[in-house]
């Protein structure tokens, strides 16, 4: 009697349990998934002419009319970018909206818009359109826009993906051709890089890191370009700029570098090159002009220089700050020490020795190399 009651509870229970999970399957498949279209795209307006410039910060705003869940639930959008004459079956890019796909709205940046141009053959330099639709979304169910609408776009000359970092290495360069000693360029504005470096006879290339299988780089011109090698027939120290951005090139040989005394106009030590970018000059006599009623201690730094041609230069390196009216002292920051390219005035933009220093010799050391901010230093004995 006991076994046929448990047997007969048995068979209820599992009973409960099947009609239970034909409930749940019920259920599950009664979810709601409808929604509406996008009706609008509201921004950018059609043919909206974009010249990007993707080494900077700058953004293009999309904007559409929401979309409505019958349940009142949450839709998710994603814009989606083709080619012109494109059916958005095969889209070539699709990004998620702002805050994760939930806003009505995109912010893009020109580096991500240069990069679908690249995906559309749209070549650097070079202009053409794109389409652009919203596909709203809930769960499964995805719906297309209403309407599509076109920018035109013009792409910069320069790269599209502009590497994080840059290193020059081979034969020629101080580092050799050994890849883990390639040196470091350093990272300035709007995606160029620069070195202070000397060149002997041999090859170098540039490399985006320094080790693996890295993307290389070289010099034609004054045009910047992907993969090949340069060739250096002598030892010269140069200093080398790569616009990644506009895919220019910048090599000027640095043939003197002297410490520039204001009130004398002109030079009055000759830095050595100590290589990595460093200059130095050892027991440079200070003397400050004397002016009669005052004696001037003002200086920055000349660089001469001559270009591909061989035409002869000048450019200067001195203070971030157009006036310092006191000298350094032991509580001087960091900061004041710091090497910037300025104008070639006679005056401005220097620096000024530690108070006492006229009449005694000091040290100077110029950096320039990416360890730190360009800096000198300068010590009196």
């Amino acid at each position: 009697m006991i076994r046929s009651l448990s047997f007969h509870i048995s068979c209820m229970l599992a009973a409960v349990l099947a009609i239970g999970g034909f409930s749940s399957c019920e259920k599950e498949n009664s979810i709601n998934s409808n929604i509406s279209t996008v009706k609008e795209l509201y921004y950018p307006e059609v043919g909206k002419y974009l010249k990007l410039q993707p080494a900077t910060s700058a953004v293009v705003n999309f904007e559409w009319s929401a979309a409505r869940a019958e349940d009142g639930s949450l839709v998710m959008y994603e814009v989606a970018f083709d080619t012109l004459g494109g059916d958005f079956q095969r889209p070539i890019y699709t990004v998620a909206s702002n805050s994760n796909g939930v806003q009505n709205a995109l912010a893009l940046s020109h580096k991500v818009l240069n990069s679908i141009a690249s995906k559309a053959g749209i070549q650097p330099s070079g202009t053409g359109t794109l389409q652009w639709t919203v596909i709203a979304s809930k769960g499964l169910n995805a719906k297309r826009a209403d309407s599509t609408r076109t920018i035109v776009v013009e792409r910069p000359s320069g790269f599209t993906e502009i590497p994080s970092n840059v290193f020059i290495t081979g034969t020629a360069s101080e580092g050799g051709d050994d890849i883990a000693q390639a040196q470091a360029m350093k990272m300035g504005a709007d995606g160029v890089f620069e070195i202070f470096t000397q060149l002997k006879a041999g090859s170098f290339t540039f490399v985006d890191r320094n080790s693996g299988t890295p993307v290389t780089y070289s010099i034609n011109g004054t045009r910047l370009q992907e993969g090949g090698e340069n060739q250096q027939t002598s030892e010269k120290i140069y200093r080398i700029r790569l616009d990644f951005a506009n895919a220019a090139a910048e090599m000027t040989e640095i043939t003197g570098v002297g410490l520039f005394a204001s009130a004398y106009n002109k030079t009055v030590g000759t830095l050595a090159y100590t290589g990595n970018g460093t200059w130095a000059l050892e027991n440079m006599p200070i003397a400050y002009y004397d002016f009669g009623s005052w004696k001037d201690d003002r200086f920055k730094f000349q660089f001469l220089t001559a270009d591909a041609g061989g035409t002869a230069g000048v450019m200067y390196y001195g203070s971030v700050n157009a006036s310092n009216s006191t000298p350094p002292d032991a509580n001087t920051p960091e900061a004041y020490y710091k090497l910037v390219q300025v104008d070639n005035s006679q005056w401005d933009f220097t620096y000024k020795y530690p108070a006492g220093s006229d009449g005694k010799s000091a040290d100077v050391k110029l950096q320039l190399n990416a360890t730190k901010d360009y800096a000198y230093e300068l010590t009196v004995h």
